[in-house]
């Protein structure tokens, strides 16, 4: 059996990621459940894959199943069941390059960064699976407040803080602790999104934001540099000069600056549609990850 392993069912893009992955593994035919401590299901976002209690999965766990994770924390207790593993990786740091070096261990990555993280740290050719965004995002003709900045003050709390007390002219609406589509409907009615999280491994809100027609004016991350291209998509700015690089594109004369990042931001988020990574998906089968699941 394959299990997809988790360490809880909060409000983490982790989760999510971790969810939807395995909803399309089984969407491709694979034997698939999450285990989740105390077999419990999210209740922030919809889900209809079948869970399963964590510390039983991984008391009885053994050579004919696969393990699916992505928490690093993960690493020595699941290794230590004898069952095949899959590294399924949503952030790079040295936390996982103990998993990388293990030859013994699957690597899927998400993205590009990761991928050539994974090549420069332990020469290792992962398999690309991609990530997607959930349809709910994609905007839908609502309509928007083009004075009103969503953000999540979970990371960069401070930044966003600046950016209010700079930045009189819009209203700004923190976005925290909600079901997924509440943030998406905040999203697809507010007319920019402020990303503040400083060292983002990846970062799905962002690509939310623009699925969602919103300016995005964010500070530089690690891995979201794949779709955050100034300029073009978003506004890129560090995180000092971010309450000013909001004033300037907020301002009444730069209509049609805004009207080209929206353009280019929604034709970005819709190369992470669901749909186009059930076909990535497929293509990674072929490239080895059928070989490393079980079936029985």
């Amino acid at each position: 059996m394959n299990y997809y392993v988790l360490p809880g069912v909060g409000i983490y893009g982790g989760i999510k990621v971790g969810f939807q992955f395995a909803q399309l593994l089984t969407d491709a035919g694979v034997p698939m459940a999450v285990a989740t401590p105390g077999n419990l299901a999210p209740s922030w976002f919809r889900c209809g894959q079948p869970v399963v209690d964590r510390q039983q999965v991984v008391a009885n766990a053994g050579k004919s199943d696969t393990l699916i994770f992505s928490l690093p924390h993960d690493y020595p207790e699941l290794k230590a069941t004898g069952a095949r593993l899959i590294f399924h990786c949503q952030g790079t740091a040295p936390l996982i390059n103990p998993i990388l070096h293990d030859r013994d261990v699957t690597v899927l990555t998400c993205w590009e960064q990761a991928t050539t993280y994974a090549m420069f740290v332990a020469r290792r050719v992962s398999i690309d699976v991609g990530i997607s965004i959930s349809d709910a995002f994609f905007h839908d003709g609502s309509p928007k407040d083009e004075r009103c900045a969503a953000f999540m003050p979970r990371r960069g709390a401070a930044i966003a803080q600046s950016a209010k007390k700079h930045v009189l002219s819009l209203r700004f609406l923190p976005i925290d602790g909600v079901s997924e589509d509440i943030c998406a409907n905040s999203l697809k009615r507010s007319g920019f999104f402020l990303g503040t999280a400083v060292s983002e491994g990846f970062g799905l809100p962002a690509l939310e934001a623009m699925a969602a027609g919103c300016v995005v004016v964010s500070v530089p991350v690690v891995g979201g540099m794949e779709y955050l291209k100034h300029g073009h998509t978003a506004y890129i700015a560090e995180p000092t000069e971010l309450p000013a690089a909001l004033a300037a594109i907020s301002k009444q004369g730069a209509g049609s600056r805004r009207a080209a990042l929206r353009d280019g931001g929604a034709a970005m988020a819709s190369r992470y549609r669901i749909a186009v990574q059930r076909k990535k998906l497929r293509s990674a089968m072929e490239a080895g990850l059928k070989d490393a699941l079980s079936w029985s």
